[in-house]
């Protein structure tokens, strides 16, 4: 089930409807905040980071990860970063193995129409998959209009300073941000 980026940002419960989630594309800046939600909305649960070059190395690691009971929380999040076909069957196994407590996000870069994962997660319902594009400036404001709602003075002119100032890439955004809220 293909969702959109923006949808996802104003319901992010929508996201806990489905077994994985694959978000791919270029914009850092909306991977960086689902993460960094993940992280936040769910204290409770033990959140697990992998890189292909990991799972590559040790072919069992991710199958491991999945059976293997916590001795913290009973559910688990399953972060996997840079993901592209070379694990592919790795992911298979890992979503054929998964248990309800256990959700498995995976991030990677741009991926062509034809890969076996997109296509994977955009066909099945059970998946979901977030493409990432590079966000417009109706978009830019909106985010930073949010992000500093309670902050007073915020003015035209001052996030369209932020925007350009950020050569409109939502990751360096994110950093001034905290640099106003600090």
């Amino acid at each position: 089930m293909i969702l959109k980026s923006y949808i996802v940002e104003q319901n992010f419960n929508i996201l806990y409807d489905y077994k994985s989630v694959l978000i791919y594309g270029e914009n850092e800046g909306i991977k960086e905040d689902v993460k960094l939600k993940l992280k936040k909305t769910n204290p409770d649960t033990e959140i697990i980071n992998f890189f292909e070059n990991e799972i590559i190395k040790n072919k069992n690691i991710l199958y491991d990860s999945i059976i293997n009971e916590s001795l913290f929380s009973k559910k688990k999040i399953i972060l996997i970063q840079y993901a592209t076909d070379k694990i592919f069957n790795n992911i298979l196994e890992c979503l054929d193995r998964k248990t309800k407590d256990i959700t498995v996000y995976i991030f990677s870069e741009n991926l062509e129409k034809k890969t076996k994962l997109r296509n994977l997660f955009e066909k099945e319902k059970k998946l979901a998959i977030i493409p990432c594009y590079k966000d417009n400036e109706k978009t830019l404001i909106s985010y930073i209009s949010k992000k500093l709602s309670n902050f007073k003075g915020l003015t035209g002119e001052i996030l369209n300073l932020i925007i350009a100032n950020s050569n409109s890439e939502r990751k360096i955004i994110q950093s001034e941000i905290i640099k106003i809220k600090g």
